[in-house]
């Protein structure tokens, strides 16, 4: 492709002619005449230059355009008129490097451009523009000499679609303004508006006013542009029809102890802000509802999400029986009288399931999973046999022979640990079982570990008692594991569904590698079980071996002394960061990698090997902190990790976390500075890894934190360590429309972990207020405080919002108080001093 120029100037060749003759000047004397001819050469030659380039030039007599979807843009252009039978063309200009596309070859504007065939003239003209068409555009010809010739700069078109919005400020006025907004600045004669689709006025200037107590002005609206027949979506204004709440279902039907998911999408007019809404089950005449996020029976157990704008989801875990309700959405917005009830609601059903057993022949019998609502999503059902899933029967229903007696159940796919209680068909010998979910598990030392069983027996019997043992000796009763010493507050036993036990092991050791048993007991003196042969663990710890690969590679592994269940990812370190992009238990590394490495799986990043040194032992010293800049609250505690490295060879004699480093003085551990006395602890999780824990904050904690460790060949300090932020809470009013205020929990960092936020009036927690600012009415007067989650007793300050005062903060959080006009009274709810610290009388 030839280069492309904004200027065709043909080279210029100057005879003697042109060149005045000094030596005639200076024989006449006269040397102002050779100074005044010099310069009107130069001129002359300056004025032919700029004239030839001017005749050379592609013009396009704008920068940028804006232009409404459907309209017809043109974008005037003149170019030399000798070029006028050469190749000529507009293009798109693109960010990525490419011959430029000739709009007129382009499929995307076929029928929709046209260049003027005028002489000179270049004006092209796109019909119907789109929004997509919006970019950088310019004109181009070839000269004689075959270079393409352009203009130095595109025209930058830009394609908006138009959109009604409503004024905030007018909204819940009587005068309610409208706009026809687009997202740049264009010209046109005119602006047609619509109302619930049939046209209602034309106006010159974009917005108009409509009295929002006329019913004739109810409706969605929309407009347009005179340029254009392409109308903006409707927007719904005003009435009834612009409020709403779809559940979608209206009816579900789930699993006891499963998870639910109940979704709604609202609307609400143009103008208003969602500012608070809730889930909730109970409605009294009068009375506002309660979150259902503040109900005790679903404490912990509830979720709100939201997937997209207008759309709100319940999620509520671990379903129970009490669960069946009908569950409702409300909203509120930032009008006085702006909130919305979603009815009916949605109707949420709990069931578990039931095998029932009915005769087909006398050598058969028909079995079917029972439900007492009609499961959601259409599940596929799977059937147990002793514990073992039946193959190709994935019916609700199944046949059984004679031949096939023993204990059956059933679940649903996804679901298959809630399984439904076992029945026995048949022959009642067959129905003694406990299946493993797996017989072999290999595990992490210092993790946790489940261990399932599912056991099943005849119908008539009840079970007693059950539990998991380790050791059993001939005719002595095996030892349930809880009572073993070794064991003591690390295991626990959960009963998932019925006929299930699992058993949980955490902080796993070396000397928990055993076999694992379940026994149960049954009503009948003879009727036990034990399942044989159990489930053998295996526990192992990580480690990385270095073999050669070439001279200048290492090929490194994470080994394990045995396979680690659940084909976990491997997770790789080097100096104590993550290394990107390597998965697998092995890594290749160059010569000009090295450093120390470390390996980890996922889920257990903190579990990590030791560390290895690889290739170069200068880089093997490190120290990473998981961050390095951490901001807690004045009276919480704070964990800073930090994990180094150091060649292999060399043992840690000593670690030790500092604030203060003067040169040439030995840092002192925080440990021992008087400030931190009783307030710092320091914790290992795992091999080259240190933590500092500083207990009851205080604002002069607000330092930086550096780790150092010593060896038997030196020491390693990580810098620059880690800046720690200490604030407390306060809050601040503002005023939020004439009827309202806005009240912000702030404090002087931000705090880490990304917490909850909790608010408080008059004492009483706020329900449903869970981010850093609420807004109040006027008719909500009352004390007010925060906290943020985890830390409910570090309160705030609060601060009152009234008729009266605008702003009263109380020295302490547990302090009442009570505003009757000119009386202040306070209610010391600990029998402590209460003192009024700040009083500030603000305008109403």
């Amino acid at each position: 492709m030839r280069k492309e120029t904004s200027v065709c100037a043909p080279s210029f060749h100057f005879s003697a002619n042109n060149i005045t003759d000094k030596t005639s000047l200076e024989q006449r004397g006269d040397a102002a005449m050779l100074i005044r001819t010099r310069l009107f050469s130069t001129a002359a030659i300056l004025m032919l230059l700029a004239g030839v380039q001017a005749r050379h030039r592609v013009t396009l007599s704008t920068q940028s355009l804006c232009a409404v979807t459907g309209s017809t843009v043109k974008i005037p252009c003149t170019y030399p008129s000798q070029f006028n039978r050469r190749q000529k063309e507009w293009f798109r200009v693109q960010s990525s490097e490419g011959e430029p596309r000739d709009l007129k070859k382009d499929p995307q504007y076929s029928g929709r451009v046209s260049v003027s065939t005028v002489r000179s003239d270049c004006e092209l003209t796109v019909r119907n523009v789109r929004v997509s068409d919006s970019g950088v555009y310019n004109f181009r010809c070839k000269t004689w000499s075959g270079d393409w010739i352009s203009a130095p700069s595109g025209v930058h078109l830009t394609v908006t679609d138009l959109q009604v919005k409503v004024d905030p400020n007018t909204v819940g006025q009587r005068e309610l303004k409208l706009t026809c907004s687009a997202t740049c600045s264009f010209s046109t004669y005119g602006f047609y508006w619509y109302r619930n689709g049939q046209y209602e006025q034309y106006t010159t200037e974009a917005s108009i006013v409509i009295d929002s107590t006329h019913l004739s002005n109810v409706g969605r609206y929309s407009c347009r542009v005179h340029e254009s027949e392409h109308r903006s979506p409707p927007v719904c204004v005003l009435g009834k029809e612009c409020w709403g709440v779809t559940y979608t279902p209206q009816h579900v039907c789930a699993l006891k102890d499963t998870s639910v998911d109940l979704s709604c999408a609202y609307k609400h007019p143009a103008g208003h802000t969602v500012i608070k809404s809730v889930w909730f089950i109970k409605d009294q005449a009068g009375v506002e509802p309660v979150d259902v996020r503040e109900d005790e029976e679903y404490q912990g157990r509830v979720q709100y999400t939201q997937i997209s704008q207008n759309n709100c989801r319940l999620r509520i875990t671990n379903l129970r029986e009490r669960d069946a309700q009908t569950y409702r959405f409300r909203f509120y917005t930032d009008d006085p009288t702006g909130k919305y009830t979603g009815d009916p609601g949605v109707s949420l059903s709990v069931t578990d399931l039931k095998v029932t057993v009915s005769d087909w022949y006398s050598w058969s019998k028909k079995l079917i999973c029972i439900t007492t609502c009609t499961l959601s999503n259409n599940p596929t059902y799977i059937w147990y046999k002793n514990g073992q899933p039946v193959t190709d029967r994935y019916r609700n229903d199944l046949y059984v022979s004679s031949e096939e007696s023993g204990r059956y159940s059933c679940a649903v796919r996804g679901h298959e640990d809630l399984r439904s209680p076992a029945v026995c068909v048949f022959d009642e010998k067959s129905c003694w079982s406990v299946t493993y979910s797996t017989q072999t598990i290999c595990s992490l030392i210092g993790s946790s570990v489940d261990i399932h069983s599912y056991y099943t027996f005849p119908n008539n019997y009840k079970v007693r008692e059950m539990f998991w043992f380790i050791k059993d000796h001939a005719g002595v009763e095996p030892v349930d594991v809880r009572e073993d010493e070794e064991y003591q507050g690390r295991v626990q036993y959960t009963q998932i569904s019925q006929n299930t036990c699992r058993l949980r092991i955490t902080n796993l050791r070396e000397r928990d590698a055993q076999t694992y048993r379940f026994r149960f007991y049954t009503d009948d003196p003879t009727g036990e079980y034990t399942g044989d042969p159990g489930v053998s663990l295996s526990v192992t710890d990580l480690k990385v071996t270095v073999s050669d690969w070439y001279s200048w590679k290492k090929k490194l592994t994470c080994i394990t002394t045995c396979t680690l269940s659940n084909n976990p990812t491997y997770i790789w370190y080097k100096n104590g960061q993550p290394v990107t992009d390597q998965y697998r238990n092995e890594i290749d590394v160059n010569s000009e990698e090295s450093g120390s490495y470390s390996c980890a799986v996922g889920g257990h990043e903190d579990l990590r090997s030791p560390a290895v040194c690889v290739f170069n032992e200068k880089s093997c010293w490190s120290v990473t902190y998981s961050t390095h800049n951490i901001c807690s609250l004045i009276g919480s505690s704070v964990d800073i990790h930090s994990y180094y490295t150091f060649p292999d060879r060399y043992k840690v004699t000593e670690v030790f976390w500092f604030i203060k480093d003067q040169a040439g003085v030995e840092p002192v551990d925080v440990r021992d500075d008087e400030e931190y006395q009783g307030r710092v602890q320091y914790t290992q999780i795992s091999q080259n890894n240190c933590s500092l824990r500083i207990t009851n904050l205080r604002g002069r904690d607000a330092q930086t934190y550096r780790f150092r460790f010593y060896t038997d060949g030196g020491y390693y300090t990580g810098e620059p360590g880690v800046s720690l932020s200490v604030t407390d809470l306060k809050v601040t009013v503002s005023d939020w429309y004439s009827w309202g205020k806005k009240l912000i929990c702030s404090t002087t960092c931000t705090l880490s972990n990304n917490p909850t936020y909790i608010w408080y009036k008059n004492g009483q927690r706020v329900t449903n207020q869970d981010t850093n600012e609420i807004y109040v009415k006027s008719e909500d007067a009352g004390s007010y405080s925060c906290a943020v989650g985890g830390h409910e007793e570090l309160r705030s300050p609060a601060v009152c919002k009234n008729s009266l005062y605008t702003s009263l903060t109380l020295s302490s959080s547990h302090c009442q108080l009570l505003l009757d006009y000119n009386k202040v009274i306070f209610i010391d709810t600990q029998r402590k001093n209460c003192v009024l610290s700040k009083i500030q009388r603000l305008p109403i």
